[in-house]
């Protein structure tokens, strides 16, 4: 595990601050929790609020205030929800802090473009019209989307300090809503998906291994929402600092180190804040997936979020996000489109889709995609296999992804893929893969006629770069050498 968790740490605490409150009954309103399931033995809930009044809100820097005092509450995982008087009617937002200044310190209302957005100017895709004026006359079933701008030139690729949510919701939820997901802040669709929900019995209790991170880390670093909804590497714009890493290659190590540590032997009670917090980001890229997401293979940008839906949909046993991870075209998630099996060498190749000329232009020049797969299906891609993309960023994220498959074999089965097992297996005990190749080093595709030193374009390199790589935690290598030897193998239907 690397800084960032240190850094995001010192926020571990979900600051709220409900302004101007007043005391009210426990506010439960039937028919408001959402989809049905029988209550999971183990799944503790959280002690339920009485209800209290607010004419401000405020998480995270952020101040939502108010025309007047209306119910309102937090979700289980500490973001703010309010609603109106009465059924039907409207919450009037009066002023967002800080303030929106036309270029900066933007918020939207039910995010719903991939490819637009309202928060900063800096960043790419931005569209003021996505920005409501104030007074805001907010109905239920809307969730208000607020970001911070970083006001220097940031050193990294974002351009956002931090974001939060506030959801107005159509009548009071049942206990307060301590015991809800938040619903999705992208789209119109708002469902309410009560604790009850979670498989928590689906969890491993594996005994701990060195260096993992605590949960307590794990709880903070996911503790704020995770604005990821833009296609293309050009999202990492809107990653808020505060929220989430600017870069995918760190959001694939996050992710895994997350997933692996829920799986070892800690209290329900000890794993539920971090548990929520995964979770809730599953339920909020299934929602923008179906607004047309996608993270297609591109470097190291768009890796890491596959194994959060799979989580998702296993513990929340939701078909709808199984169906988003196990019917999605090839290529929709980085974590496939890395990847292939090919025939002409029978192994798991890496390297991203490219056209031949892409490729060999990138090897005559070392200009363009440094990513691009072999187009002849013998050696690993990339500009030079073993390196590049396929070392620095993107490897070692799918070994420790690879490793949960395996931990919990069912996402096998979700994941619909058999390629990352073979890869991951492939890449720690041998290395890159270079050989037979019968083709010529910096050429067009023709016959290696020199074989003084080795045929094909990299033979030195076969067997390279085993179990190496960037964006690895060693805690993911502790679980690896502890638990992959063991794993049972996983037959799907």
């Amino acid at each position: 595990m690397n800084i960032r968790w240190g850094r995001l740490a010192s926020s571990a605490a979900v600051l709220l601050a409900l302004v101007s409150c007043g005391g009210g009954g426990d506010g439960a309103a039937p028919g408001q929790q959402g989809n049905d399931a029988p209550p999971v033995a183990g799944a503790p809930s959280q002690p339920p609020q009485s209800t209290a009044t607010c004419s401000e809100v405020a998480q995270y820097g952020i101040t939502f205030t108010f025309d007047h005092a209306y119910a309102c509450g937090t979700f289980a995982n500490g973001d703010p929800w309010i609603a109106p008087d009465a059924a039907g009617g409207v919450v009037t937002i009066t002023a967002i802090s800080p303030a929106y200044t036309g270029t900066r310190n933007g918020f939207e209302v039910n995010p719903a473009h991939v490819d637009r957005q309202g928060f900063d100017s800096r960043s790419e895709g931005f569209d003021p019209t996505l920005v409501p004026a104030l007074p805001y006359a907010a109905r239920g079933g809307e969730s208000v989307v607020k970001s911070i701008s970083l006001v220097d030139s940031p050193a990294g690729r974002t351009f956002l300090d931090s974001a939060a949510v506030l959801t107005v919701l159509g009548a009071i939820p049942p206990e307060g809503g301590a015991n809800l997901f938040r619903p999705p802040y992208f789209g119109a669709d708002k469902p309410l998906i009560p604790l009850t929900r979670v498989h928590t019995e689906r969890l491993p209790k594996l005994a701990p291994v060195d260096y993992a991170p605590s949960l307590d880390d794990i709880a903070s670093r996911f503790a704020r929402v995770q604005l990821d909804h833009m296609n293309d590497w050009t999202g990492a714009d809107i990653h808020p600092v505060q929220n989430l890493p600017d870069y995918g290659a760190q959001v694939a190590e996050d992710t895994a180190d997350a997933g692996l540590r829920l799986m070892l032997a800690d209290s329900l009670q000890a794993k539920m804040p971090a548990l929520i917090g995964y979770l809730q980001y599953g339920i909020d890229l299934a929602a923008a997936r179906h607004g047309g997401l996608q993270f297609a293979a591109n470097g190291g940008h768009r890796i890491g979020r596959k194994v959060v839906l799979a989580f998702a949909a296993e513990l929340l046993d939701d078909a709808d996000i199984a169906a988003l991870v196990h019917d999605a075209p090839y290529n929709t998630y980085q974590e496939d489109g890395d990847l292939h099996f090919s025939p002409v060498a029978n192994q798991v190749l890496w390297g991203a889709p490219c056209s031949t000329d892409d490729y060999w232009f990138n090897q005559n020049t070392t200009r363009g995609s440094r990513d691009c797969r072999d187009p002849y299906d013998r050696i690993d891609g990339g500009q030079t296999p073993g390196g590049e993309y396929q070392f620095c960023c993107t490897t070692k994220p799918l070994v420790a992804t690879a490793l949960i498959l395996h931990l919990m074999p069912h996402l096998q089965c979700l994941w619909n893929n058999p390629d990352l097992i073979a890869y991951a297996d492939r890449w720690v005990n041998f290395g890159a893969w270079t050989q037979p190749d019968p083709y010529a080093p910096h050429g067009n595709g023709a016959l290696d006629t020199d074989p003084s030193d080795g045929t094909g374009r990299y033979p030195a390199l076969h067997g390279t770069s085993r179990n190496d790589g960037y964006y690895s935690s060693r805690f993911a290598d502790a679980m690896w050498v502890a638990y992959r030897a063991g794993a049972a193998a996983t037959l799907c239907p």
